[in-house]
């Protein structure tokens, strides 16, 4: 019985994967079959034979990154205003990687899917492989451990090396003059970032439009076409295997999704821009290249490792920040998009742009900090192949990436050296030394303060309706920096040795308390409205902090973040509504007006004291002045100010795990 349905299924499967022939077969890309043919196809057969039968015929894809020489990944709005041939193949290799039969093994759906579900086996890499308890783990992901950044570099290299095969398919389609041009584009295409923290180009939106339209033109073999944006969303052929609801129910990724699944378009900019999205990323970003120096607290959100602000809790507020939280409540209530719930994220084409960006990060954190590569830890919870509990380290297999067909895996040890591995770097270190000098350089003038990096570039405003700017080239944000060093810190916030006293606002945070994604609303006063869905743009809201989290986690992991709280508080006295940034008249001013609202998975508002764990408790530290654009300032120890929070329902006071100063990350 079972040969008879192996042969059965095999047959289908491969009358599917003819009627969609892999990119080596097509004559012309512009033919893709579309969505809905893929889906009547797709459903001749169930979804669990096809999962089954796919775990059996896989052959194993070894993790190479993309091949030739090393070459820039640019920033989205670089590559689209600078390298217009390899925007346009970016976008048509996008379209036919989404166009590909799922039953194939690096399809756009099954590449995204190892992040979390479906529930399914990659490259033969099996739950009892690693873990006997792990089948109902939502994906191989590394979350909460040090493996992060590792993990999803390998997985950046996975994607990137499937991309940049399509684009150099898609090359060669083109003919007459521009043939050639698109064929040498093609040699040097990599994957785009987007820089969500960098202060966007004068006159344009702070979330692209290359983003956020649902149309896009480019020029293609057959000349112009205006085609549905790759990036915009992504039309699943099957949403069965998603396990969650709304998500089975949604045929496209969405984000800040309506009651129907439509994305809100223009929710995301008026966060990024008008909100304070974009502005405390920046101070995040800074905070954590200038304070955080070793791997442990720097790779992932555990508490435990120190109280700076780590990579992945940055990431997790991009995440949220760009899915959008729920909304409504009761029958009314909407969920949040893609993005803000990990098993799902990877669908969402941002997803990709996003973590490009979380890997430059990583890039140039290594850089600053040679000296302070991999840790050791414990898994916080199951994925498909390791145990909570299990120990990790720098030689752990970040599974399912093989680095060869011999079974053997990558580390984070040996794709410690992006460049020469995977074949890709950054424009950090095309245009410069490359060295932690030349980095800090690039850290000062792309999120320093607000003050130093608006002028920072000759960024030409125009009519929205033309095509977005590109972000300046990192050496004339440098060159426009240097002669204002003077102003990089705020003259209000001098101490009389030159120092100045920054503020931040440090949590405890329960990640998965509430069986899904939530999110804290850090206020200054309480809020215009109580409407949780007004939240997220209310003027006196400080951040919100993401806490993305997948449903039915057993886990009492506790995260921690670090949040700037500075720039804020220089806005307050400037408005007249603080006195100025001393200690004692911070303190007070915080004391009466600092709240928090936590939202949870439902849209409804969560009292804090159901969070067993969630603290809230604010720092003050003093930073030392830079000489020069290639050093990074210095922090002073962390001191505590309880008065602040004690006596606040989740407010920490002396004595809190908030405050334990073991916990905190402390410079000499």
């Amino acid at each position: 019985m079972k040969t008879s349905f192996l042969i059965w299924a095999t047959s289908l499967l491969t009358a599917v994967s003819n009627a969609h022939p892999t990119p080596n077969q097509m004559g012309d890309v512009l033919d893709v079959p579309d969505s809905e043919n893929r889906t009547a196809l797709e459903e001749a057969f169930s979804r669990e034979a096809i999962h089954k039968l796919m775990s059996r015929q896989q052959q194993q894809v070894a993790v190479t990154g993309a091949q030739g020489n090393i070459q820039a990944r640019y920033e989205i709005r670089q590559l689209h205003d600078h390298h217009p041939k390899q925007f346009d193949l970016f976008i048509l290799a996008m379209q036919q990687f989404q166009n590909m039969p799922s039953s194939q093994t690096t399809s756009y759906f099954q590449v995204a899917g190892i992040h979390g579900v479906p529930r399914v086996s990659w490259n033969g890499v099996n739950p009892e492989d690693g873990c006997s308890d792990c089948a109902n783990a939502d994906g191989y992901c590394t979350h909460d451990i040090p493996l992060f950044p590792a993990w999803h570099r390998a997985y950046m290299a996975l994607f990137e090396q499937q991309f940049v095969a399509l684009a150099q398919q898609i090359a060669s389609q083109y003919s007459g003059s521009q043939r050639q041009d698109y064929i040498n584009a093609a040699a040097t295409i990599r994957f785009p970032y987007w820089d969500w923290a960098a202060n966007p180009p004068s006159g344009r939106t702070a979330f692209p439009r290359l983003i956020s339209d649902a149309q896009t033109t480019i020029n293609g073999p057959n000349g112009l076409q205006t085609i549905n944006n790759p990036i915009y969303s992504y039309r699943l052929a099957d949403t069965s295997g998603l396990i969650y609801s709304p998500f089975t129910n949604w045929q496209n990724t969405a984000r800040y999704p309506n009651s129907n699944g439509q994305s809100n378009d223009g929710q995301e900019n008026s966060v990024f821009g008008g909100g304070s999205g974009s502005s405390n990323l920046r101070s995040q970003v800074f905070s954590m290249f200038s304070n955080c120096k070793d791997y442990l607290p720097f790779s992932n959100d555990a508490v435990g490792s120190s109280a700076c602000n780590s990579l992945e809790g940055i990431h997790n507020d991009v995440h949220t920040l760009t899915g959008g939280p729920g909304t409504g409540s009761g029958d009314s209530y909407v969920s949040g998009g893609h993005m803000t719930y990990l098993p799902e994220a990877a669908f969402d084409p941002i997803f990709w742009l996003h973590h490009c960006n979380v890997d430059r990060l990583f890039a140039m954190w290594q850089t600053i900090n040679p000296n302070s590569y991999g840790a050791s830890g414990q898994s916080n919870h199951n994925t498909w192949v390791l145990r909570q509990g299990e120990q990790v380290d720098a030689n752990t297999a970040l599974k399912p990436f093989r680095s060869d067909t011999n079974g053997n895996f990558w580390t984070t040890n040996n794709v410690r050296n992006w460049a020469q591995t995977f074949k890709y770097t950054y424009p950090e270190f095309v245009d410069s030394k490359g060295d932690s000098g030349a980095i800090n350089s690039y850290v000062n003038a792309l999120y320093g303060t607000a003050t130093a990096t608006a002028g920072s570039s000759k960024r030409t405003a125009s009519s929205e309706a033309s095509p977005v700017d590109a972000l300046p080239s990192v050496a004339d944000a440098l060159a426009t920096n240097t002669p204002v060093l003077a102003s990089v810190f705020n003259d209000l916030l001098h101490y009389s040795n030159g120092s100045s006293v920054q503020y931040v606002a440090n949590m405890h945070i329960p990640r998965y308390a509430l069986n899904g994604s939530y999110t804290v609303y850090m206020f200054n006063g309480q809020p215009a409205c109580e409407d949780p869905d007004t939240f997220m743009t209310d003027p006196s809201l400080i951040t919100p902090v993401g806490v993305p989290a997948m449903p039915g986690m057993s886990s009492k992991l506790m995260t921690s973040r670090s949040i700037p709280i500075t720039d804020h508080l220089t806005g307050c006295h400037k408005s007249g509504d603080l006195t100025d940034l001393h200690i004692d008249s911070v303190s007070s001013y915080l004391g009466k007006n600092m709240d928090w609202r936590i939202v949870g998975p439902d849209g409804n508002c969560v009292d804090a004291s159901k969070l067993d764990g969630f603290q809230v408790g604010v720092f003050a530290s003093s930073m030392s002045p830079i000489t020069c654009m290639e050093e990074l300032p210095t922090w002073s120890d962390f001191l505590p100010l309880p008065n602040i929070t004690d006596g606040k329902c989740g407010g920490a006071q002396l004595g809190s795990a908030v405050f334990d100063l073991t916990h905190i990350f402390t410079h000499s």
